[in-house]
């Protein structure tokens, strides 16, 4: 059993190769494959020359230490889990928490809708990235499995995401699953009680399947039971309070969770979920509720939460929860950037301003907010520093006169204005002469922060 707390190197992987170098692969030789896998660049599988020994080695060595599973088809599914260490910094995570929006079936028709177009068209730009919901979620409180059957084909017929069906009653389930049985929802959930019946019901549909049990010594066991039968698309759930002590317990176990499944033990080597939607129980503050709810959220998402279904569609809630997200799940060892070229900003022409920046994500996304909001069509010149930002481009050369002169050459912005007006970003006011030793442009020095650029133009530019 290898001991995943030390995860493999490169070199270790390839130990586990047939080191014949073919190339079969796609790449030239088995090292760099080897590199390939520790990245998950590459499947295992892509290599033909393994034993059947070899292959069975070399899965059981790459499986990660939580589960990936799949929810959803193929067309439209995300996958939750995946993940090999505790930190990120060790490697990476790779697949981000899901967020899923709670519907019951005894909402008012009204409101299921209102929540159909939520999960379908909330939306929010970070750094040029455009983030946006998971799923829907859809309880069973009328305990009619007509009525719930109703509602979750309405939920299809107008969503084609991932869903997660919630009862604990396996003929409900079934009956409802069977409307949607080509859709892979996750089945939510198996207990102590019933598991060996909604197992039969995942495995007869093909469907993964949710484990809820909050003491972790028998959650643990069902999971096993389940898997020793030969199916493992488990989700786990040990449930979430989020009153009192009951946090501080919650926050403790989805914790140790990550921390037994990195350590192998592998009946808690799945993903885990849970559900905040208990917080709006009795609840008569909404606002309340919903800050709440939100920071809860993000306490779980810091705390390895692979799945959370939430209640709130208020917008000012789900944002943070969003961009923690986005944040975590960005691997740290890349810098994020955007395409070094020449950007149009509105529709400019050939007395428009030209501008020029780093092609890091978050300072191009800032100052194109801030040349946008001045409603001043602009040219904005995006140089290639290998995404660092401004002051630290500078500082590691990376923003040179010899480098703009490149850009302004490659760009060819010479040919779309009549002037030749540089403005530089305040921060790079020491590269103003040596820009206009280089070239033939004049150079402004901008202000030192994006959001001054309005005020800057007024007074600068005629």
């Amino acid at each position: 059993m290898v001991d995943k707390m030390a995860r493999l190197t490169s070199l270790q992987i390839y130990e586990y190769l047939p080191k014949k170098n073919c190339g079969k692969c796609g790449e030239d030789t088995c090292i760099a494959f080897a590199m390939k896998l520790y990245e998950r660049e590459k499947n295992p599988l892509e290599c033909t020359e393994f034993t059947e020994e070899q292959k069975r080695k070399i899965i059981e060595v790459l499986t990660p230490s939580v589960r990936e599973v799949t929810i959803g088809t193929r067309d439209k599914h995300i996958k939750i889990g995946g993940e090999e260490v505790i930190y990120r910094h060790e490697l990476r995570f790779f697949n981000p928490c899901a967020l899923f929006v709670d519907i019951s079936d005894i909402m008012e028709n009204e409101e299921i809708n209102k929540r159909i177009d939520f999960a379908k068209n909330f939306e929010f730009e970070r750094i040029g990235d455009i983030l946006k919901l998971d799923g829907i979620s859809i309880r069973c409180n009328s305990d009619n499995p007509k009525k719930f059957k109703s509602v979750v084909e309405m939920v299809a017929s107008r969503f084609n995401g991932p869903m997660i069906l919630k009862t604990f009653n396996p003929g409900i389930m079934e009956y409802a699953l069977k409307a949607v049985m080509n859709r892979r929802p996750l089945l939510y959930a198996a207990n102590k009680e019933n598991w060996q019946s909604m197992m039969e019901l995942a495995q007869k549909y093909n469907a993964p399947l949710a484990v809820n049990e909050k003491n972790l010594s028998e959650l643990g066991t069902i999971a096993m039971n389940i898997s020793s039968a030969g199916f493992n698309d488990i989700v786990l759930d040990p449930g979430i309070d989020a009153e009192g002590k009951g946090l501080a317990e919650t926050i403790d176990k989805f914790t140790m969770i990550r921390r037994a499944a990195v350590r192998e033990i592998r009946e808690l080597g799945f993903p885990v979920m849970g559900s905040t939607v208990p917080i709006w129980i009795n609840s008569n503050d909404e606002v309340s509720s919903s800050f709440y709810e939100s920071t809860i959220l993000c306490m779980l998402i810091n705390r390895f939460a692979s799945l959370l279904v939430f209640h709130t569609t208020d917008i000012w809630a789900i944002i943070p929860a969003l961009v923690l997200r986005y944040n975590i799940y960005t691997d740290p060892r890349v810098e994020p950037t955007v395409e070094a070229k020449l950007y149009e900003i509105g529709s400019p022409d050939e007395n428009s301003p030209v501008f020029i920046t780093t092609n890091f994500a978050l300072t191009y996304s800032s100052v194109v907010k801030d040349i946008e909001s001045t409603n001043i069509a602009s040219y904005l010149l995006v140089i290639d520093t290998e995404g660092l930002a401004v002051a630290v481009s500078l500082a590691g050369e990376k923003l040179t006169a010899s480098v703009i002169k490149k850009a302004l050459e490659e760009s060819k912005i010479s040919e779309r204005v009549k002037h030749k007006k540089l403005i530089i970003p305040g921060v790079a006011a020491k590269l103003k002469h040596a820009i206009e030793d280089e070239t033939d442009w004049k150079v402004l020095v901008g202000p030192g922060d994006s959001s001054q650029i309005g005020s800057f133009l007024k007074e600068n530019w005629k």
